[in-house]
């Protein structure tokens, strides 16, 4: 073979194995403190039973069954987020961050305030050239 790709008519990349790491196994400080204790076999079996009720509720569509769902969700998830909200890289991100929000009105299906929630870098605050990234999520987007 004359290493050369038939398809793009170039020499074939030859890897020099730049990513073959092997990983050391050692976890940063903030990793470690959100990383749960094992689980004994009560709380696993308990996590199961809610894990079960979370599936069951999937399969319904009404106004009861989906506030069900956001309170068990919300449960599971309220330890991560006080995690989350007790570092001190989030909280450095936050002293960092202007948060404001405004609505944007819309008609294309009924007469309806879009909240908008906008969060600006302090050192960005003045600046008049800002770029935006913008994420929608939900029915219509």
């Amino acid at each position: 073979s004359s290493g050369i790709n038939a398809e793009y008519g170039m020499p074939r990349v030859v890897s020099k194995n730049l990513f073959h790491f092997k990983p050391t196994g050692h976890l940063d400080d903030d990793v470690k403190a959100l990383d749960d204790p094992e689980m004994s076999a009560e709380e696993a079996a308990e996590a199961m039973k809610m894990m079960e009720k979370m599936t069951e509720l999937t399969q319904k569509n009404d106004d009861e069954s989906n506030k069900e769902f956001i309170i068990l969700l919300r449960e599971v998830c309220a330890p991560y987020a006080d995690a989350y909200k007790s570092s001190p890289k989030y909280r450095t991100g936050i002293e960092r961050t202007i948060a404001t929000s405004l609505k944007v009105p819309t008609s294309h299906d009924g007469d309806f305030d879009v909240p908008v929630e906008v969060y600006t870098p302090k050192d960005l605050e003045n600046e008049t050239n800002r770029v935006a990234y913008i994420y929608a999520h939900g029915p219509g987007v």
